[in-house]
């Protein structure tokens, strides 16, 4: 059984089938919550259809139709400045947050990589604003994950929830790191006693993070991180506890200089809604970091 998902014009939704399915199909295909049902509507031709059990055959013309509830309005963040697309297709988009940029508002900043998103949608005519499935951190660079469509919004955030996304950072450390490979399983909590930071904490929630090593300098290193859980500040916590701080990290280690957090998110894939078709992407090192001459490091 085949069920084809087109995007419409308008935002709506056309639904194909090559043989004969019914109305859960449909819901079970676009994976609908109780609350996303209450703002969609299933079209057969022009009737409403609501039975589970009514009939599609392949010859049926069938829509779904959302209603205002999420499109643009007067309080969607806008902020009308540059951003780099790195991969955008129907559902999502994914672009290059530079350092010092928020991914949400803080209350006081209007302009936030969300608010950009939506400046450079509405542009292009989107009905929907842009929802952010992944974060990373305000002085981080590097690839963020934005939904296009409100229908496809959980099914990107279940990926990371469950580890079918797959996250790489690059990052420069404090410190020469003296195994090529480290496996950091330590459970992160909130830290009670600094409300802004996090914590190893044997009671925290559980939290795995890979390090290779990529290049040695005189007192620092390159490495590269990757993790299976999103716990907040997690790379960061987890380097600081084994004795590597990220370099410039406010929180957990020192700032030497204005070039900000040296982390970067450079890889990302994740899973194509409906298609289920995996978009791998990678980008260049942040040019932050190529303040290290690579010909003076030595390989690890």
């Amino acid at each position: 059984m085949s069920i084809q998902i087109q995007l419409l014009s308008n935002g709506n939704l056309q639904v194909k089938t090559d043989q004969a399915i019914t109305l859960e199909d449909v819901w079970t295909k676009l994976d609908l919550s109780k609350e996303k049902k209450k703002h969609v509507q299933i079209l057969k031709g022009a009737q409403s259809i609501t039975n589970p059990q009514e009939e599609i055959n392949p010859s049926d013309k069938i829509s779904v139709v959302i209603d205002d509830t999420y499109d643009f309005n007067e309080e969607t963040p806008v902020y009308y400045a540059g951003i780099a697309v790195v991969y955008e297709d129907d559902w999502s988009i994914v672009v290059n947050k530079k350092p010092f940029l928020l991914v949400h508002g803080d209350g006081y900043s209007e302009d936030t990589l969300t608010a950009r998103i939506n400046a450079y949608l509405q542009e292009n005519n989107a009905r929907f604003p842009a929802l952010a499935v992944n974060r990373i951190d305000l002085e981080a660079s590097g690839l963020v994950l934005f939904s296009k469509h409100p229908l496809v919004k959980s099914y990107l955030d279940s990926q990371f929830e469950d580890g079918t996304a797959k996250k790489e950072y690059l990052a420069v450390v404090d410190g020469r790191v003296d195994h090529r490979e480290i496996d950091i399983n330590n459970p992160i909590a909130r830290n009670r006693h600094e409300a802004e930071k996090m914590m190893v904490f044997k009671k925290g929630k559980p939290a795995h993070t890979h390090i290779s090593r990529l290049k040695l300098f005189d007192d620092k290193s390159l490495v590269k991180a990757k993790i299976t859980t999103g716990r907040k500040h997690q790379i960061r916590v987890h380097l600081a506890h084994i004795g590597y701080p990220i370099m410039n990290d406010p929180l957990y280690g020192m700032v030497r200089n204005n070039k900000g957090l040296m982390l970067q998110s450079y890889r990302l894939s994740y899973k194509q809604p409906f298609t289920h078709d995996t978009i791998s992407l990678e980008i260049d090192m942040d040019t932050r970091f190529k303040w290290f001459d690579p010909n003076l490091a030595k390989e690890a």
